[in-house]
């Protein structure tokens, strides 16, 4: 008999900034999408899409709930900007944790105030580093930088990089 898997859930999401300080509570941080190039072939009669070994760029987002001096710091900082999103996973009676590590440029949209309302301030990153571990192990890297893309412990891109060392 198949063990039933009980959902996960996010308990609680934390996010810094560039090791210097803590920008606040998150209800959502979008991670990057890790998402394939692809060109259309016509073949036998049939278009189909063909991976052609590289990704498509990487983006992430969070909504903060709150003002933080270390959001303005880190737009000043732009070229070394990272944040670092921990979050606590749920599941089976158990929580373990998740940590996603963002480094890339990114843009501040500081909302709008509304009377009776809670404070947003979106941050919108372009990334050029993504890193994923849930309970201890690493899910993914990606880092744009040195080509790596490491996903499930497989680079991806090793080949390529021997290839035009």
């Amino acid at each position: 008999m198949a063990e039933i898997k009980t959902p996960q859930f996010i308990q609680e999401i934390n996010i810094f900034a560039n090791g210097i300080g803590h920008l606040g509570v998150s209800d959502e941080f979008e991670l990057p999408k890790i998402q394939f190039n692809r060109e259309t072939l016509n073949a036998g009669g049939f278009e189909i899409d063909v991976k052609n070994g590289t990704f498509q760029k990487l983006e992430a987002k969070f909504v903060l709930k709150q003002y933080s001096k270390y959001v303005i710091e880190a737009m000043a900082n732009a070229e070394n900007a990272y944040f670092v999103a921990k979050g606590s996973v749920f599941s089976d009676g158990k929580a373990v944790p998740a940590v996603a590590t963002i480094k890339g440029d990114f843009d501040l949209d500081l909302g709008s105030w509304k009377a009776k309302e809670q404070v947003k301030k979106t941050i919108e990153v372009k990334v050029k580093y993504f890193e994923l571990e849930v309970d201890g192990k690493q899910f993914v890297q990606l880092d744009t930088k040195n080509m790596i893309a490491k996903i499930a412990g497989k680079d991806l891109l090793a080949e390529l990089r021997s290839n035009i060392a």
